[in-house]
């Protein structure tokens, strides 16, 4: 039975979105035995704080974890992606990391193992992907690449994105906030927001195009150069 290298853990709900992409082309690139994941298809909670893995290195709550965790042991890497949600990693990936917290105690399990990270979002995914990877170095984990994106704002994808006032380019703009995130900027081509638009007040915009990582060359790139680091670290065939 060959056994698992790379596990890839998504935690986007969207099937076959900018993030679920970029962690198979790492996993792709690699060119080792791989598994992907989908948090949305599983059911992992939060950790409850109730301490009793302490000793064992085993969290009893039982839900899809325990079958998860299996994997992650017996892998010699993680690739983990998320959008990015209000600011940070979606609450299916907080609860994934948050419940890896039952392999830290006195041994420290996950130490050795190589990791690598995935954000993709409107504003804070270069933060978010950082974050990502500081949490997984303190679990352990080699860090051996991070890569962030822009990905496709979900004021696109809900119906009522050209109208609404409290749109996100609405509820982050400079006028309102008192920053520029660049979303203008980044989503030049993407969007147009008319003149008669007035932040929180009146929307009025133009959805041009969603916005795919598959269009982005130098993301395509980057995710390869880290699938290729990843592969060569673990002996895969990576071109």
């Amino acid at each position: 039975m060959t056994r698992l290298q790379v596990l890839g853990v998504s935690g986007s709900p969207v099937k076959d979105g900018n993030t679920d992409v970029l962690v198979k082309a790492i996993l792709e690139t690699a060119g080792v035995e791989s598994e992907f994941v989908k948090l949305s298809d599983l059911r992992v909670g939060p950790c409850n704080a109730c301490m009793r893995c302490t000793f064992m290195n085993l969290c009893v709550v039982e839900d899809d974890f325990v079958q998860l965790a299996e994997k992650v042991m017996e892998a010699d890497a993680l690739v983990l992606g998320s959008p990015v949600y209000y600011g940070t990693v979606s609450a299916y990936t907080k609860a994934f990391m948050e419940r890896l917290f039952s392999k830290r105690h006195v041994h420290l399990r996950l130490k050795g193992k190589l990791a690598a990270t995935v954000a993709v979002g409107e504003v804070g995914e270069v933060e978010t992907a950082a974050w990502m990877a500081t949490a997984l170095d303190r679990q352990g984990f080699d860090l051996v690449g991070s890569i962030s994106a822009k990905g496709t704002p979900c004021c696109f994808a809900c119906g009522a994105g050209e109208t609404c006032a409290y749109a996100n380019w609405n509820a982050t703009a400079p006028e309102v906030t008192g920053e520029d995130y660049g979303y203008a900027e980044a989503y030049r081509g993407y969007l147009e927001i008319l003149p008669d638009n007035v932040p929180l007040v009146h929307g009025s915009a133009k959805i041009l195009r969603c916005r795919s990582v598959k269009d982005e060359p130098a993301v395509i790139v980057e995710t390869e150069r880290i699938g290729r680091l990843l592969g060569d670290r673990l002996g895969g065939d990576t071109g």
